[in-house]
Order: C-alpha cells, then structure tokens, then sequence
C-alpha cells in the first residue's frame, strides 16, 4: 500500500481547513444535499465530502456509508489532494499503490474512485468531494466535469462562513479609511456638502468607463446622473441618517450607467469628516468600489441554490412511479427557468416525439405528438452542442432556420438526453417571450444534471425490462429477498427459475418464505440461517452453498449470493441468484478427497517438499522431511523465504535458478548447501516445478534431497584415487623406463614374441601413466591447488604450440592437422602453459576419433568482446545419450573393454576447469556420423589493454 505524502504547505493547508470552521460540526442539509446529487447523478453507491486534518479525514458529510471519518494514512481523499485535478482510481484491485488499502479489501470495498479536490478562500486544497464505486470504473469526460461542478457548489458552502467574516473585516477597514490616494484601483471622492463641488480621481470615472476629462466639469450632479435612479432614493435616505449621526458611515451598494449604456454594481462608501461649529456637515470623503463581479457572483450562488434546492427535492421524492417523478422534473425546472413548456423527447430516426412535457394551457402540446426532427430546436441542438442556450432567437444566429419560422420560439435551452453511450432523445425548456437575463453558467450546469438524472432513470427502466427478460433464460432464478425486523420474510421479486432449484412458485413465496427454507436440507439449514443473520447483521454479502430437495428425493448442491440492503423501516433486502452446482460441487469435493490423499503421500515422501510462492518467495507449506532436515519446526518455516535456506553465498544462484522458471517452468537440478537451525550447514539436491494456485497466484514446488551422504562417498572415492595415483606414480615410471629400454633394445634383441609381449606391456604402462597424470590434475584442480600464472598471450602463438605437441600423434594417424588464418593481434589474458594444455587436449582428441586421411581444423571467430577457438573433426560425432556428460569425469561414449579408441575419460573434464579457471567457457557442437567441433571461449584484451600490458 502507498500512503499519502504530505503537500509541501501541509502546515498552511491545516490552517486554511482550522479556518472554515467545518470541522466535527453537525451534519448539514446542503452539504447531504450534493452528496446525494453526486451519487445518484454518476451512478455509484457511495459519495462523501471528506476533509483531511493531520492524521485523519473527517466526512462532513457522507451518502451511501455509515462513517465519520478513516484514518488518513488509508485515505484516498489524502492522495487526492495532492493535485489540482480530479484523481481517479478505475481499478483498485489492479492498482500496486492501492489493492491492499484496508478500504479496498475490507469494508467499503472501494474498486473505483474519483474524487475533486475542495480549495479554501487562500486556494488550500483542504478536502475532497468525491465518489466511490465497488465495482470497477471508467468515469467518463462528463462525470468527472460533473464531479468538479458539484466540488464547486460544495466549495462556495465551504467557505461561506469564512468569506462572510472577510466581507465584516473588510467593512470595519473601509469604515476607517480616511483616504485613498491617486493611482490606487478604488475610485475616491471628495465632496464639499454645502457648495456641491466634487473631486473624484481617475479611477472613479474608469469604473463606468471614462475619463474624468470626458465627465468635466464634475460635480455632485455627475454622480445624481450617472446613479440609476430607483436608487437614488434609497441612497438620500442613508446620507441623512449619516449626516444626523445616526448611523457611523454612509454604506450604499448601487447601480451607476457605464459609458456603453449598461449599469455596473458599485460599492458607495464614505464618511463626513468635517462639521461646522453647529455640527452640520462640510466635507465627506469615500470610495467607489466595482463590485459588479462581486454580485454576480452572489446572484450566481442563488441560482446555484436554486438548482440544488430542485435536484433535491428529486433525488428525494422516491415515493414515486417514475412517469410521476419524470413529470415532476419537467415542472420545476419549468418554475426554475420561469418559461412556458418543459419536454423529454424521444428521437428515433429523423422523428422527434413528445414523451412528456408539462406547460402552460395553450401549449397545444399532446402526448407522443411527433414532428419531423429537423423542424425542430432540437435539431440545432445535436448539430453539435453539448448545451444550446438561445436568450431571443429574432437577434440570434438562428433567425433563419425553419423551426424558427414553424414554431415561433423566443427563448429556448435544450441538451441530449443520454442512455449510456446512445441518444435518447432532448431535454428542453423554451418560451415565446425573449429572456431579459442571459443563461448562465448554473443554468447550464442544472440542465446537465438534470438530463443526467432522466437519463439514468430511463436507463433504469430500461433495464428493468431487460432484466424481466433474461432472467426467462438465465439458469437458476434471480430474486429479491426481504426479512423484517419480526421475523418474517418473503420473495417481493423472483424469476420463474424458482422452481428449477427449489420446486415452487414466485407466487407461492411473494408474502411467505418459508415454502423455500423447507426444502433446504437438514444439515445444512442451520449453516444458510445463521449466513443469513450475520448479513443482515453487517450489511455484508451473503453466499452460501447447500443442498436442496429434488422431486425423485435426491439432493442437488445449489450457490446463491446477494447483496444486502437495509430499509428505513428496519427490514433488510437481498438482491441475488441462486444457481445449480452440484456437478461442479461433485467435482470439488472428489478432489477434496484426492488432495487430502496427496497430503498423505506429502507427508511421508523421504524428500524434502517445500511450497512458496514464486514472487517473494514466502513458504506456504513444508513436510515434515523438510523440517527433520533442517532442524526448524513448522511455525519458523512458515515465517521464512525459501531463499532464507540456503547458505549466504548460494543465495543468489538460487535465486538466479528460480527467476529462470518463468521461461522454463522448471530449475534445477543443482546442488547447493543449507543451513540448519543451529548453524550448520549440509549439502542438498533442488529442483522444482512452477504450477498456478486456484486463485491465479504462481507457486513452486521444491524437491530437497538431502545428498550428504552422496558427499561423503565421492570424498572418500577423491581421496582413495588421490591415494592410488601416487602410490601408483613412482613405481610405475621405473616400470615403464624398464620396459622403454628393453623395447629398444639397449639390452640386445629378444625373440620376435617376447619382444611383441615387452612392446605391449609398455604402451600399457604408458597409457597408465597417461591416466595417473590425468587423476593427479582433475585432483589438483579440484582442491584448487593449480597455479594460473595469467599475462597477456598473442592467441596464435598459443594455437601454434597446440599443434605442435601433437603434430607427431597426428603424423602418426595419418590426420592433417590445419589452422585456419587469424588476426596474428588478438591477445588473452591467461595462463599459456593452462591454455595449451587445454587446446592439446581438444586436439588430440579430435585426432583420436578422425578416421585415416581425415584432417583436424583449428579456428578463430571473434564474438563481441570474446573469441572462440575452434576444433572440427570429421569422426563419428558424440551420441545423444552421452551429450548430458561429455564433460564430467571418466566420461567415455563407449567403456567397454573392446573400443577401439583408448583414453583415460578425465581429458574434457580437465580442459573445462581449465578454461572455467581462466574465466572462459567450453562447448561442443556435434552431429552424429558428421563429426564433432569442440570450443575454447575467452574473452578478448582491448586495444587498449593490450597496449597497457
């Protein structure tokens, strides 16, 4: 789980939240009232205004959950505010930052969220308005748009209470303002009460859009001029309650004439600050604000109010058919807009159809009264506008079009009316009379909303006849259950699939359950009663399996599942199906018993048997060969990683040999070592399989032999052949120098057999040196006791020597030995008399299995920074069943005492840990009958270090 980060302004946002005043107060009808547009609007079950103090967040207001606040270390709103837009989450499950959230796996289940951040006076994000699904989510351009229009409606009730304290500071400041000087953005005034002279600065005259030269010569009668005058009586009554003293300053809002003919919102403030000794008053000073905005704005949150105080009371009237409910839409927002027809139309084709309206007498409007569409506003309206807003269609850009010249209309707003991604048809309110005030951006958001909430009742409804449907053919039967708080339940809604499970009729159970419960089996009626209460108790979902009655007497395995609802007047309702499993269940409970077996043969498998999880590699399960193994008992096991047995050092071929498996889905076999509880250490064989569990997660099943015995055997075969070798060594120079001396004759000629049996006494003793020699290196090797004396080597120069220490074996086959040209500058670093011995062995090896007349070539390929040499044959190539160990010791293809090519079987094994020693690499190619090409891998010496060496 990712938790939130705090904004870089977090103790400046705490402060802005402190400030609105909102925190742990009561619950408040306008903000329950967006709260319940949110979610029934966008459709979801859950919308909430959530404020994020310092370790939690606090729901101001909540619709869909019976919660106040979560804490914010699990918050979804303390991520939202982290941004200026709306942050949405499509998929919790699917998402690494959030699918192990406590919300996200328990209660609420949160699967889709979408939340708009709430900004205070100062701009601090303080909390969010948003909504939450718990299924997963695309919210759409509209929805979010939505969502954020709503943010806005919650903003202005957040910061209400705030900006009313700014507007009381900010009169009490201008209430002891003396004066404004020249250049500021307030126009000032200056007036000499008995003269009636006036200065006003420059800044007064651009508030209605002159120059103070234009207005020349100004006076107390260019304000009276420009005044509107239904205020200007309002505003001599004030000046002589402030001139009587009997209010402390003259505070007058009013309308003054712009230059361009409109009249602009301006905010009269001033004070007398000079009086004659009789108290009457000489001199008053003051400013003019525009405050035009300013009104707007509160006309504004009117209308807003307005639209809320509608969409409400929709959202409330539930008592409703729907017909009724979509007639009472049409008459608000007919009262809303103060014009003479409301109509939710219907467009299929090029027909427009009246499907209701509501509107003055004379409308002449009539149920399902068609005209054709391009007649029609409407037709205007889906050329490509989201909201059409026509104030007086005489003066608009639509004069000429005919549903003008057809219908007469003045003034018309109008938008499409969605079900799902299809048009349904319009929503829209028109008039004969032109619009005194423009339609405004509320106007336009209300008939968005309102569209949004027809649309998704008509949705509904369609819906609901689809249901009534496909539930004809579903299997199984859907249903709605309810259980009052007495006791009683029944069936209000099921399909006719409530005979196939349960041998009754939807009638039968519409006002009586019990019908059901009776043909639930015995055994397991306790188990759906109690599964029953503890949903009802929680809210939770109920799903239950059990076996239910059949007419021939058996019993059939059935599932349901449903959600739950809770009713205002106590009673609990379910929403589900029940579908048929019993072949299915059959089916589970066969392989409940074949794994119970396979438990069985887990447990009492000489191997150790480790399960884990392929990801992290946390054990699931261990048998007790495992554990008597490794000296842990269950409960330690099951804490740990498989990579935790292992040996430090090993760990990382190890897990280098599982990450393999995602190609493979296998490893292994190789050996390692493990370490026991008490420290220490005894070598293993692993190998494993990678399967998927019933839930989709990956797991791995590990073979650990325990191979410390094998171990002890092949040190004591080691040691004994150590032992052997050079036992072996000196007695048999001496006899193999003997034998030498007397084949050659150094002791005079011997009888032709005596002389055929001296000859082949020696080459035996040689070849018996040739294999002492051979145990002694592997032996060396293996105990590391080799010394690799490592400088840089021309590679042709070591190639050159190979050839030469078997050129005579070679002549002596009748082989041709060939070297194929290579760059005379490629150095390695290695350790020549190693390399050699390892090329020598190559090619005597070749030479060894190529028939008479054959000829071995010896070749070097540059691969990227390493170079391969190469030794082809053409002899009988190496067998498929010896391929797996041509390359261990004592490896021969064919061992029986009658092959025709002798050798001692340590050759390869010797050359491998010679290249391996000097960071190389050896392999072989071959095709049976068409020879064999052995290879040395090392890595190349740059230019460079060639030149540094």
């Amino acid at each position: 789980m990712k938790p939130p980060l705090r904004p870089d302004n977090e103790s400046q946002r705490l402060a802005a939240l402190h400030r609105t005043g909102m925190l742990d107060t009561p619950a408040e009808s306008r903000f329950d009232r967006l709260t319940r547009i949110a979610r029934q609007a966008l459709g979801v079950p859950i919308a909430m205004v959530s404020l994020v103090d310092s370790e939690r967040q606090w729901f101001k207001s909540c619709s869909g959950l019976e919660a106040t606040e979560t804490g914010r270390d699990v918050s979804f709103c303390a991520h939202a505010i982290l941004q200026d837009e709306i942050f949405v989450i499509q998929d919790a499950l699917c998402n690494p930052d959030f699918s192990d959230n406590p919300l996200v796996t328990g209660p609420p289940y949160i699967r889709a969220y979408a939340g708009a951040p709430l900004r205070s006076t100062g701009g601090y994000r303080v909390g969010s308005l948003c909504v939450i699904d718990q299924q997963p989510r695309r919210f759409s351009e509209a929805d979010l748009q939505l969502l954020r229009e709503l943010a806005d409606c919650v903003e202005a009730e957040l910061n209400h209470a705030e900006i009313q304290t700014l507007n009381a500071q900010l009169k009490r400041s201008e209430t002891r303002a003396r004066a404004v000087l020249e250049g500021t953005r307030i126009g000032t005034w200056e007036w000499n009460i008995q003269t009636g002279e006036t200065v006003f600065n420059e800044r007064w005259a651009e508030i209605v859009g002159y120059t103070l030269e234009e207005l020349a010569p100004v006076s107390i009668e260019t304000w009276l001029r420009l005044a509107h005058p239904d205020d200007l009586l309002k505003s001599n009554r004030l000046l002589n309650e402030h001139f009587e003293g009997r209010s402390e300053a003259y505070d007058f809002r009013c309308r003054m004439q712009h230059k361009d003919g409109h009249y602009v919102w301006v905010h009269d403030r001033g004070k007398v600050l000079e009086r004659d000794a009789k108290g009457q008053p000489l001199r008053m000073y003051g400013t003019h604000a525009d405050i035009t905005n300013e009104v707007s704005n509160l006309d504004s949150i009117e209308r807003q109010n307005a639209v809320l105080s509608v969409l409400s009371e929709l959202a409330l009237d539930t008592g409703q058919s729907d017909d009724q409910r979509i007639q009472r839409a049409l008459a608000l927002g007919r009262d809303y807009f103060a014009m003479d027809m409301g109509i939710l139309s219907e467009i299929t084709g090029g027909v427009y159809s009246v499907r209701w309206f509501d509107a003055t007498g004379d409308s002449g409007l009539e149920p399902n009264q068609s005209f054709p569409l391009d007649q029609t506003y409407c037709s205007l309206l889906l050329s490509g506008h989201e909201v059409l807003a026509i104030e007086h269609m005489a003066s608009s850009r639509f004069a000429k079009e005919p549903c003008y010249r057809h219908f007469g209309l003045e003034s018309y707003i109008a938008v499409p009316v969605r079900i799902g991604d299809r048009i349904f048809g319009t929503l829209n309110f028109s008039s004969s009379k032109p619009r005194a005030q423009p339609f405004s951006a509320t106007d336009r958001t209300f008939m968005m909303l309102l569209s949004k909430w027809l649309g998704s009742l008509l949705e509904r409804q369609a819906e609901q006849e689809r249901l009534n449907k496909l539930a004809e053919h579903i299997p199984g039967m859907v249903y709605q259950y309810r259980l009052w708080p007495d006791g009683r339940s029944a069936f209000p809604y099921t399909s006719a699939g409530i005979n196939q499970i349960y041998r009754v009729t939807p009638e039968s159970v519409r006002s009586d359950a019990s019908e059901v419960f009776d043909r639930i089996h015995p055994q397991d009626l306790r188990t759906v009663q109690s599964s029953i209460e503890l949903s009802a108790r929680t809210l939770g979902p109920w799903n239950d399996q059990y076996r239910v009655s059949t007419e021939t007497g058996d019993w059939r395995w059935v599932e349901g599942r449903a959600t739950a609802e809770k009713l205002a007047d106590g009673s609990v309702v379910w929403h589900g199906y029940i579908y048929d499993i019993h072949d299915r269940k059959t089916a589970e409970l066969a392989l409940e018993k074949s794994e119970r077996q396979l438990r069985g043969l887990f447990e009492l498998s000489p191997l150790g048997i480790a399960l884990h999880e392929y990801d992290n590699g946390r054990l699931q399960d261990v048998n007790d060969a495992l554990l008597s193994v490794s000296g842990h008992d269950r409960g330690e096991c099951l804490q740990m990683r498989f990579t935790d047995l292992p040996a430090v050092e090993e760990r990382e071929m190890v897990t280098t040999a599982l990450q393999q498996m995602a190609v493979s889905g296998r490893y292994g076999p190789l050996e390692t070592e493990f370490i026991r509880r008490d420290g220490s250490r005894h070598p293993v064989r692993l190998q494993g399989l990678l399967i998927s569990g019933s839930d989709g997660t990956q797991m791995v099943w590990s073979l650990i032999e325990d191979i410390s015995q094998r171990r002890r055997m092949e040190r004591l075969k080691n040691e004994f052949v150590s032992t052997v070798s050079h036992e072996l060594r000196t007695p048999l120079t001496s006899i193999s120098g003997a034998l030498s001396l007397v084949a050659h004759g150094s002791f005079g000629a011997l009888p032709e057999q005596a002389a055929k049996l001296v000859n082949i006494a020696h080459r035996n003793s040689q070849q018996l040196t040739l294999l002492i020699n051979d145990l002694l290196d592997i032996e060396k090797l293996a105990a590391g006791e080799v010394t690799f004396d490592r400088s840089p080597q021309l590679l042709a120069t070591m190639i050159d020597r190979a050839v030469e220490l078997n050129q005579g074996f070679a002549d002596k086959q009748r082989v041709t030995l060939v070297t194929e040209p290579a760059d005379p500058a490629l150095r390695v670093w290695v350790a020549p008399l190693r390399l050699v011995q390892a090329l020598s062995n190559l090619v005597s090896n070749a030479i060894k299995f190529s028939p008479a007349g054959e000829q071995v070539t010896l070749a070097t390929r540059v691969m990227d920074s390493n170079v391969r040499i190469e030794v082809r044959d053409h002899g009988p190539g190496v067998p498929t069943e010896f391929r797996d160990r041509i390359f261990q010791r004592f490896a021969q293809a064919d061992a029986s005492s009658t092959r025709q090519i002798r050798g001692t079987g340590l050759g390869l094994a010797i050359t491998r840990e010679l290249i391996h020693r000097m960071d190389g690499e050896v392999g072989f190619d071959s095709v049976p009958g068409q020879g064999s090409t052995f290879w040395l891998q090392l890595p190349l010496l740059s230019p460079e270090e060639s030149s540094r060496a």
